[in-house]
């Protein structure tokens, strides 16, 4: 069973190399090149390929700009969203010493004495 799916194997290697071997039917004269994906579009795709990639590059370039920008507004107002949250929390918040004038000491009053 085995040397029969082996000679089966061989058989077919020859065959597909024999066919790439001896079918070679390039100098066919009435097959013509398409029109579509031929050689000339080949070349106006390769002049044109230079092109969209600058452009692709640059949409690619000013977007991350503006995404950065974008983050960096965002991070600025997140900050000042969080001291504002904050600034109301203390003005909520009961004061445990109440703020009241200065009342210490009085200041010394100076005293020249004059030498006549």
């Amino acid at each position: 069973m085995a040397n029969y799916k082996n000679f089966i194997f061989a058989a077919v290697i020859v065959l597909c190399f024999a066919s790439a071997v001896l079918c070679d039917d390039d100098d066919v004269s009435d097959v013509q090149e398409s029109r579509t994906f031929g050689h000339h579009f080949l070349k106006r795709i390769s002049f044109a390929i230079i092109p969209a990639a600058f452009v692709v590059g640059m949409i690619t370039t000013l977007l991350g700009a503006l995404t950065v920008v974008s983050m960096k507004g965002l991070g600025v107002g997140i900050v000042l969203l969080i001291l504002t949250i904050g600034q109301m929390i203390a003005r909520s918040l009961p004061q445990a010493i109440p703020i009241t004038a200065f009342s210490g000491p009085a200041a010394p009053v100076p005293v020249v004495y004059k030498d006549w």
